[in-house]
């Protein structure tokens, strides 16, 4: 009977394959080979002093960024010059959190890093429910980088100084660059700007991090403008005490809402009354139809439990920005500071998980929410003493010209200035973490965060490959393929399979660095890319990346990448570099 209850509850979790067998069966889906190179990586540098010092008198240093990773790593090696061996080989890889940073869950609250699960769902970069897979904490002694952007003191983000992060480089869409003070953006050129990934240490104050807008849409009919209306009414401060009726609170100075929602029981000829509060301080009205109960609770939650369901997150913008407006209403004001200024409207909600809902539905409209969180305090609302747990404030403008947040309507981007980076010393632990499905991206307040640990444990067997029996040949080392780390490790995921290329070219980095400090320069490997389509700007290593990911046929490339669409004349030249890059990785 438990193993049928084992297969049932296994079959009812909406979890990747990989992921199912690691939290319901308690199986690693990795190799105990992979296992022990993962948890136990070999020769791998755990603090920054350690490697500094090593760096002093090593004979090549090499680091690389994988796109399709996600993360960075950096490679130390000591040569046998007689014997032209790689005597030595120490790495180490990025791309970590500190304790305290809170990733944006698939229930829209949040979770401090180090409570992270395997199999915990997440909200991505894209906005779809993704699956933590590896958590990897370890100890660090070093430099932290922490971003102050230009919001609240709610945005800040602290990373290890090589954490890849996405960002666009103020200097690229400005037309004018100025001393000791941001250069105003010229917002005609961010459109054909590409989002840069760069380490955390190379990006600047003035620079924009990236807060991704969801792009999945799908309309629900029963859910017209009216339901919309109501839903967000029900949702800011509503209630549905029983199946059949729903209950709308206002203020007394509030009647035009009230006329509102009493024109829509109209319309479809609900029952309904209007009545006083208890309190003598406001008025109600509640619908009694039994249908409109339960809508409202299908799409906003129950009472006690209210949240927007997860059909209402993709619900096409309009009618998002519908159910914002009639929230406002509800539970929310606006101002005016000056007769040409735009309205400032203002939410508060206790309600985590809310806040960032709104946030998200606000940004398919392009427009920048900020949340500013406070602390526990006391409050009276319509004569009541009340104590929350602290709550979340989003203050926002519609109109969002002579912003200092920016928008990149072709890649779907809000851009966030980062106004003070600050650098201190952290000794403590930090956390890698893995995400199953692409982007492999994670949300710290909003913001979109990449990197992905696998690339560990291949890692790892690349070290000991290549300094066991006494040191490889570096000829040996430059023939030295992912599938061979892979048959080493006794087999990885396919979709895993570019983590074992990040090792790979790190060793060839380092290897062409000693050859340039050794005077060797007719030995140096120049792996340059090339434009392969000049409409999308696509090049080799754009090919190669996606080959690497799983996208073995032209169909799966272009979808990828776009290649060869609108010019077909390019195809050939993509036919082939899949073909080479087929054979080069997979044999």
């Amino acid at each position: 009977m438990e193993n049928n209850n084992q297969i049932q509850t296994q079959s009812k979790l909406n979890l990747h394959p990989d992921v199912k067998a690691k939290v319901e069966s308690k199986k690693w889906f990795y190799t105990d080979t992979v296992k022990d190179h993962f948890f136990n990586p070999h020769n791998i540098f755990m603090d920054a002093k350690e490697a500094e010092e090593y760096a002093k008198t090593c004979d090549g240093i090499g680091m690389v960024g994988s796109p399709a990773c996600g993360d960075a790593m950096k490679m130390w090696i000591k040569i046998d010059g007689k014997e032209d061996k790689i005597k030595e080989l120490k790495w180490e890889t990025f791309g970590s959190l500190l304790p305290g940073e809170k990733i944006l869950m698939s229930d829209y609250t949040t979770k401090p890093v180090e409570n992270l699960s395997i199999g915990d769902k997440i909200i991505d970069g894209e906005g779809k429910v993704n699956f933590v897979e590896e958590v990897l904490p370890r100890n660090y002694e070093g430099k932290v980088i922490t971003f102050k952007l230009s919001t609240s003191k709610f945005y800040s983000i602290s990373v290890t100084p090589n954490h890849p992060i996405p960002c666009l480089i103020r200097k690229k869409i400005t037309l004018v660059n100025r001393n000791n003070r941001w250069s105003e953006v010229n917002e005609e050129l961010i459109n054909g700007t590409e989002v840069t990934t760069l380490p955390a240490c190379e990006i600047k104050e003035g620079d924009f991090l990236l807060f991704n807008i969801p792009k999945d849409t799908q309309d629900i009919k029963e859910l017209n403008e009216d339901m919309c209306t109501l839903l967000g009414y029900y949702v800011s401060d509503g209630n549905a005490p029983s199946n059949s009726r729903t209950i709308f609170y206002f203020n007394l100075d509030e009647q035009e809402y009230i006329n509102e929602i009493e024109l829509i029981s109209k319309k479809y000829n609900w029952n309904y009354i209007v009545f006083p509060r208890k309190t003598s301080t406001g008025l109600c009205i509640q619908i009694n139809n039994p249908g409109i109960t339960q809508l409202l609770r299908k799409y906003g939650g129950l009472p006690g439990k209210k949240r927007f369901s997860n059909e209402i997150m993709q619900l096409p913008a309009e009618k998002q920005i519908l159910i914002i407006d009639s929230y406002i209403k509800g539970d929310g004001w606006e101002s005016k500071q000056g007769e040409n200024e735009n309205i400032q409207y203002f939410i508060s909600t206790s309600l985590e998980h809310i806040a960032f809902q709104l946030q998200i539905m606000l940004a398919r409209n392009f427009i920048f929410a900020p949340i500013h969180k406070r602390e526990s305090r006391e409050f009276t609302i319509r004569g009541k003493n009340y104590r929350n747990s602290g709550e979340y404030n989003i203050i926002f403008k519609k109109i969002q010209k002579q912003s200092r947040f920016k928008f990149d309507f072709k890649g779907g981007n809000i851009l966030i200035p980062i106004s003070k980076i600050f650098v201190n010393d952290y000794n403590g632990k930090i956390y890698d973490i893995g995400i199953v499905n692409e982007p492999h991206t994670y949300r710290i307040n909003g913001v979109s965060i990449h990197n992905c640990a696998s690339a560990i444990a291949s890692t790892s067997m690349l070290s000991v490959m290549v300094t066991e029996n006494g040191g490889m040949k570096i000829e040996g080392a430059l023939k030295l393929k992912p599938q061979d780390i892979i048959a080493r490790l006794g087999n990885l995921p396919s979709r895993k399979f570019h983590c074992s290329v990040l090792g790979d070219k790190a060793l060839r980095s380092a290897i062409n660095d000693y050859f340039r400090r050794s005077n060797q320069n007719s030995r140096i490997i120049v792996e340059g890319a090339r434009i392969i389509d000049p409409e999308t700007k696509t090049t080799d290593k754009d090919i190669e990346e996606a080959v690497l990911e799983g996208a073995l046929t032209i169909e799966d490339v272009q979808k990828k990448l776009k290649v060869g669409i609108g010019n077909k004349a390019v195809i050939p030249a993509v036919e082939e570099l899949i073909r080479f890059y087929k054979e080069k990785y997979f044999g």
